[in-house]
């Protein structure tokens, strides 16, 4: 085929999805097709803002809620939250510099690394992450409404009212994902200043009994240092949900203005407030129940002064908006990513619906702490491998240099190109994912199976570090032995069947 410039060709094979607008109220029209430079009117200051204004939500603050039901006080639960996030942030900073580099999301991007079939691994796990997150922030936002008016008023509080409270919450969700980016962000902005004062209220509301070495139940690991780390582990689940889906918003700031240093403080400090933020919410308000029950929300409201129920109220609202809608968003662009006929708009829906029946299956059918503690260390198992291959990639293997062009082979429907590999596959980084990933899941500590080397460490629940070491190891011994090379073949040398 006749050599064009490569940033050219990219254009020109998108044009039948075309950028359209990123603006407030405005439809989005962009996939994950490549993002030209003239099209990113982003900043950090806008990743900055979506980080925090979307944990400021029920389905972050539980995180803050469970390691005080594991057996752990006030202290020993914020010091494991604030642990876990900084080791979880040093695991994926380096995730936040791929999106303005190939204009794309990071499991495209992750093509680079995995082949341009194997990104398909990134697609699936950032699917799984954003309907399990978008689940929960249905579940409590929803349980918070029923639940509040039901103190308030006396409205009825079973099973059909919480569905008609799921329901108002995923429409809310829905609608603001749909319409994309521009929303998003403005929407984002919004809920900062609206819940930090709910939260701050909220703390004025629960101080008369907080005692912050209170303790509510026997260690849930039979001991301290068991049972913190677990803790830990499932605060780095935090920044480790976020790793996939970055690029969502990354990739819209343009590196001729911003630096990289700009980029990863924005993202990074986003993600760390927010998440920190809500988890003390979290931590503190639950020290101050006097029995805890299987839902946060519920004790929250009920050992609530009667003036803080519409706050809670109104904060289920705006926590929707934000936790809810970045994960119905990423959703669905990655399902764009996995079958690129369907628009952004399509995979938005139907990725909806997936997340309202995981939602069902894991709060109403299932116990609800089993299902968020169990469904976090297994995907951190499984997202620790994927992250850590892309990390060694983005510094060893590409050296922080993408090609946008080759990347999106996979989207137009072609062959070829650098990041190609074995028919689509780069075995070099598949094997070590799914070695380390197999490794995390035999000893993960979980209550949905029994994995066979679950006390291989005393009780410690190790999955999350020894995944990640055995694949970035074993990927980064791959390329050493089997070095990947440079030369690209050429793009368009047959359409997909």
């Amino acid at each position: 085929m006749t050599e064009v410039p490569r940033i050219l060709e990219v254009e020109h094979l998108q044009q039948d999805k075309p950028a359209g607008s990123d603006k407030f109220g405005q439809i989005e029209q962009a996939g994950v097709e490549y993002l030209p430079e003239e099209s990113r009117h982003s900043s950090p200051r806008n990743v900055f803002s979506v980080f925090v204004g979307g944990n400021l939500a029920f389905s972050v603050i539980i995180f803050g809620w469970l390691p005080i039901t594991f057996g752990l006080n006030f202290w020993q639960a914020v010091t494991s939250a604030a642990a876990g996030l900084v080791l979880g942030l040093l695991m994926i900073f380096p995730m936040t510099l791929l999106g303005p580099r190939t204009g794309t999301n990071n499991p495209v991007s992750s093509g680079a690394h995995f082949g341009i079939r194997g990104r398909l691994i990134g697609s699936g796990i950032t699917l799984l992450f954003a309907i399990a997150y978008a689940a929960i922030a249905v579940w409590t936002s929803g349980e918070a409404l029923i639940v509040g008016f039901n103190r308030l008023f006396g409205t009825p509080d079973g099973q059909s009212a919480l569905m008609v409270g799921y329901a108002i919450i995923a429409v809310e969700i829905v609608v603001i994902a749909l319409f994309g980016h521009g929303t998003v962000v403005a929407m984002q902005k919004f809920v900062i200043p609206v819940a930090a004062i709910l939260l701050i209220a909220g703390v004025i509301a629960f101080s008369p009994h907080f005692d912050p070495t209170a303790v509510h139940t026997g260690y849930l690991m039979g001991g301290f240092w068991p049972t913190w780390l677990f803790a830990v582990t499932i605060s780095m689940g935090g920044p480790l949900s976020y790793a996939p889906s970055l690029g969502d918003y990354t990739r819209r700031i343009s590196r001729k203005r911003f630096s990289d240093r700009q980029i990863v403080v924005a993202a990074c400090g986003g993600i760390f407030l927010g998440l920190f933020a809500a988890a003390v919410f979290g931590a503190y308000t639950a020290s101050t129940f006097g029995k805890l029950s299987a839902s946060y929300v519920a004790d929250l409201i009920h050992y609530a002064p009667v003036w803080y129920v519409v706050p809670i109220l109104i904060l289920a609202l705006a926590g929707g908006l934000g936790q809810g809608v970045i994960n119905i968003y990423a959703s669905g662009l990655d399902l764009e990513a996995i079958i690129p006929k369907l628009s952004r708009t399509q995979t938005t829906l139907i990725t909806s619906g997936i997340a309202m029946a995981v939602m069902y299956l894991g709060v109403v059918s299932a116990n609800a702490i089993n299902s968020i503690t169990g469904m976090t260390v297994l995907l951190n198992a499984v997202a620790g491998s994927w992250i850590a291959i892309n990390v060694v990639g983005f510094f060893m293997a590409r050296k922080g240099v993408y090609d946008p062009h080759d990347l999106q082979v996979f989207s137009t429907g072609f062959k070829g190109g650098k990041y190609w590999f074995t028919g689509g596959w780069n075995l070099r980084a598949v094997v070590p994912f799914a070695v380390g990933s197999v490794v995390g899941l035999l000893i993960v500590s979980n209550d949905f199976y029994a994995a066979p080397w679950a006390n291989i460490a005393g009780g410690v629940d190790i999955s999350l570090p020894v995944a990640a070491v055995v694949a970035g190891a074993l990927y980064a011994l791959s390329i050493r032995l089997f070095p990947e090379g440079t030369a690209a073949t050429s793009v368009g040398a047959g359409k997909e069947s």
